[in-house]
């Protein structure tokens, strides 16, 4: 018994102790940073998913109903970077995975709403609901926020030195427009209860603004991952998408062209 106490140092185990101890009070401080985050998200969304309740015309109003509440998560963000930063990235990324991918969707369903807001009220004094008649228009079918905007708006270097720096990763991007993909449709249908004067502009530029989107994904070679998945059920949203533009034009309220 006394050679086998010689041979095993079981100081190895209590370093081993010590590292979990550091390990698990590096992870609480990042969660306790990361739920601050979510906290402001959430206020933004719930102000945001009011869109499915009233007229497109009003959407505008969101960039100042939501710039408070985005300035807190920014705020928030930039001091959950600041500790992250003295720590692997890629070791502790899991912990704010989802919060950094529900940030991004706000920003991206924030600013489609507000454009949309604008190009509804245009629609109002035009005949073609998309407006493609003038180039100063073009881009009213659909706005999709850019990496590098959605970056800013976090208050995140979208150019970042190395992996090892705190920042956006592409998939967390993508999972945000894929989440931007859901809502919409949902908007799709609500859009046409909540039309003003037979107004029926914005569920026609969702269904455009999805069928770009999801020609984009299908340009993509993704592999087996957390994101083939959520990719292949965009079909199912530009379904919803495609059936409420088909019932509107089959009852003449939009035209079939």
């Amino acid at each position: 018994m006394s050679s086998i106490e010689r041979v095993i140092d079981l100081e190895i185990f209590n370093q081993c102790q010590d590292k979990i101890d550091r390990d698990s009070e590096i992870r609480e401080n990042l969660d306790s940073l990361t739920k601050a985050i979510d906290q402001h998200t959430r206020s933004i969304l719930s102000i945001l998913s009011t869109a499915h309740s009233v007229p497109s015309s009003s959407f505008q109003t969101f960039e100042t109903r939501t710039s408070t509440s985005f300035e807190y998560q920014r705020d928030a963000i930039q001091k959950l970077a600041k500790i992250a930063a003295s720590h692997p990235f890629f070791k502790y990324n899991s912990i704010w995975n989802r919060t950094l991918q529900n940030a991004a969707f706000a920003v991206l369903f924030k600013n489609w709403l507000v454009n949309e807001g604008s190009a509804y009220i245009e629609s109002s004094t035009s005949l073609d609901p998309l407006m493609n008649e003038s180039n100063t228009n073009e881009g009213r079918i659909g706005k999709l926020t850019s990496f590098a905007a959605v970056c800013e708006a976090l208050g995140i270097k979208p150019d970042f030195a190395s992996e090892n720096e705190f920042h956006l990763t592409l998939e967390q991007y993508l999972q945000a427009i894929i989440s931007l993909i859901n809502e919409l449709s949902r908007l799709a249908i609500n859009s046409v209860i909540m039309a003003e004067n037979g107004n029926y502009s914005t569920p026609v530029r969702v269904n455009y603004f999805i069928k770009q989107l999801q020609a984009g994904f299908l340009m993509l070679n993704l592999k087996n991952d957390a994101l083939r998945p959520r990719v292949d059920s965009i079909k199912y949203d530009a379904k919803k998408a495609e059936e409420v533009i088909y019932d509107l034009a089959l009852r003449g309220l939009i035209s079939k062209k």
